[in-house]
């Protein structure tokens, strides 16, 4: 298990997991017919667009298994939302589900933790859909319910929980 900045040529790659984990996290949250129309090529020019930005408050790390493939990403920075009162924000983590459950989460959350600790931001932020199970993994990773709001995903409310760590 090994965690490592991404590079841009992991573009194809991240889009994979980003898809794949997508449709076995938010399967029976996320309508099915919305789910069943993601492919990785949708998420192609998106990823290339992220890791070609140079954006020096923007980090994504990946996760290799034992055998060097990427199993997963994590993805933050600056936080977003103006007047939430934190520094840094999670802006995505996925896991491929059969790497969930084995501490890559975790070292991604600690990589990316330190990341922000070295440029400076104290406190963090992130949005979890409410019955998404990783709400817990956020939780026990020192995470506290602070928001909720509303999200809509293919024409479904869905709430949406906002966690946060007051100190890094």
């Amino acid at each position: 298990m090994s965690i490592r900045q991404a590079a841009y040529d992991d573009y194809p790659v991240l889009a994979k997991v980003h898809v794949e984990s997508w449709k076995t996290t938010y399967r029976g949250m996320i309508a099915d017919a919305y789910l069943d129309q993601l492919t990785v090529e949708s998420r192609l020019d998106r990823w290339k667009q992220l890791l070609s930005r140079g954006d020096k408050d923007l980090w994504t790390f990946v996760s290799e298994d034992e055998a060097g493939r990427v199993c997963g990403f994590i993805q933050g920075g600056k936080c977003r939302e103006e007047g939430a009162g934190y520094d840094a924000e999670i802006y995505a983590l996925y896991l491929l589900q059969e790497h969930q459950g084995k501490g890559y989460g975790r070292l991604l959350v600690n990589t990316l933790i330190q990341a922000f600790r070295e440029n400076g931001f104290g406190s963090m932020y992130v949005w979890v859909l409410k019955d998404n199970p990783a709400r817990q993994f956020y939780i026990k990773m020192g995470g506290s319910p602070v928001s909720e709001k509303t999200l809509n995903i293919a024409g479904q409310a869905d709430l949406e929980t906002g966690l946060a760590w007051d100190k890094l």
